[in-house]
């Protein structure tokens, strides 16, 4: 996939490569790690998982938007779960993060598109409200390892 300027924004998307991973570790404020670095390589090389970058201009990223498909049941075939991490406001960015998300997950097949999002970000949860995300029932638990 060519990178894609996103509409009123001096952003551009393209798929995340493995040598993005310095970029990335910075948008997402972890720590770094010999795992956290090979979760990325994975990512990066996974059928079942879409990654992509956002950068400006001058190549700096800031956004990462990862889309990870499964079959669903319930939905009645493919769905797609978005995470969005990002460390620009620039106006219109989320909106245009988001519409390339539905864009990929259609492209998929998918039925359904559900977001993770964290309360850090109220502006993204604002534009995803707006575009017809409505809350749902999601429990969700940390599992830690067996030892």
């Amino acid at each position: 996939m060519a990178a894609r300027l996103l509409p009123g924004t001096t952003t551009r998307v393209r798929r995340g490569r493995r040598h993005d991973f310095a970029g990335v570790q910075a948008v997402l404020g972890c720590a770094a790690g010999n795992r956290a670095e090979r979760l990325y390589k994975r990512m990066t090389r996974d059928l079942g998982t879409d990654l992509y970058v956002a950068e400006e201009a001058g190549g700096a990223i800031v956004a990462v938007i990862a889309l990870a498909y499964a079959r669903s049941l319930l939905g009645g075939g493919l769905a797609a779960v978005l995470e969005v991490a990002r460390r620009s406001t620039e106006p219109r960015l989320g909106e245009g993060l988001v519409a390339f998300a539905e864009d990929r997950a259609r492209r998929r097949g998918c039925r359904e598109l559900a977001a993770r999002i964290d309360g850090v970000d109220p502006e993204l949860r604002a534009v995803l409200l707006a575009r017809g995300f409505r809350p749902a029932d999601a429990l969700v638990a940390a599992l830690v390892p067996a030892s």
